[in-house]
Parts: C-alpha cells; sequence; structure tokens
C-alpha cells in the first residue's frame, strides 16, 4: 500500500499503529480504500461503498470516526484545500486551524490540515483530513476526534491515514 505521506503527518513521535487488527474498506468504486480498527461500524452509501467507519458507541461521548469525501474538482488541491478550510472556518463554532503542509496523499501530491472546533454540544473536537486531487476527484480523508482523547487516538488515526490508498482512473480500471 501507499502511504498517505512521509510518515504520518501527525506530530513527531505518534507513529502509527493498530493493536487490535484491522479490516480494509473501500469507497468511490474502489478508487480509495483505507484501514480502520475491528470493530468499527462502517456507514455505507451503497452495498460496498464506504462513506465513513465509526469507533464503537460507548456512552455518552463523541464517536471518533473516518469519511471520505469526493468531489468534482476543477483547480489545484492547494487552492481547494485552502477554499475548504475558509468554507469550515465560516461553518464551524470555534474554528482553528492548528497546522497546514503539503504531503503526498496516497501516492499523489496532497495536503493535510489539522483544525479543531466546537460541536453544537460544546464538545472539542480535533480533526486531521488528507485531501488530494486525482483525474478531476477531489478526495478527502478526514477523521475527528475527542480533542481529549488524542493522545490515546493519535496512533488509530495515524495508521489509518498511513494506509490510505488513492487509484487514478488507469489504476482502478486494471
Amino acid at each position: 500500500m501507499t502511504d498517505v505521506c512521509t510518515g504520518s503527518g501527525l506530530p513527531t513521535g505518534l507513529e502509527p499503529g493498530l493493536d487490535s487488527g484491522t479490516t480494509t474498506v473501500t469507497a468511490h468504486g474502489g478508487r480509495v480504500s483505507f484501514d480502520v480498527p475491528l470493530g468499527w461500524n462502517a456507514i455505507e452509501r451503497a452495498p460496498g461503498e464506504v462513506v465513513a467507519a465509526v469507533e464503537p458507541d460507548d456512552a455518552d461521548r463523541f464517536r471518533t470516526n473516518v469519511v471520505v469525501t469526493v468531489a468534482p474538482v476543477d483547480r489545484p488541491v492547494v487552492e481547494w484545500d485552502l477554499e475548504t478550510s475558509r468554507r469550515e472556518a465560516a461553518e464551524l463554532d470555534g474554528y482553528l486551524l492548528l497546522d497546514r503542509a503539503e504531503v503526498e496523499v496516497g501516492g499523489h501530491p496532497g495536503t493535510r490540515r489539522l483544525t479543531t472546533h466546537s460541536t453544537p454540544a460544546g464538545e472539542s473536537v480535533t480533526t486531521a483530513s488528507w485531501s488530494t486531487v486525482v483525474d478531476g476527484v477531489g478526495i478527502t480523508l478526514t477523521a475527528r476526534v475527542a480533542t481529549l482523547r488524542v493522545p490515546e487516538m493519535a496512533a488509530v488515526v495515524a495508521a489509518v491515514a498511513a494506509s490510505l490508498v488513492v487509484r487514478s482512473d488507469r489504476q482502478a480500471a486494471a
């Protein structure tokens, strides 16, 4: 598999790792795949077309989740990512951009953003997003974690991101 970027794109010392095993899920007609921990609930738009995976329910806490979004894009990935960041800043309460970098995403030029915001329930959420544009399609893998759980979930998020594979139309057809 192709790493999402050199290293995890997360702060040094947060190495990827999943102790309990994983399962690979695919999205966008097989063009996108990534690993999630066993036991996470896959949310499918259609059979075999995963758009999100959520950690098992555990009482009243924010559930760590990863979401894949795809959309037509007619500009370079950096411009698209900046536009997305501006839109999120306008839409999300307490949005704060913590870090942004140009990285390799699934073998393609891309970006990684680390942000935080508040949910409508007042919970602080930290978000890491990896985006790329391939064959005119913008693909983003977004992981959301309750901010107080970032140290606990960092290795899981890094491993999910590191497992991301994005295939071009030519690769998907093969």
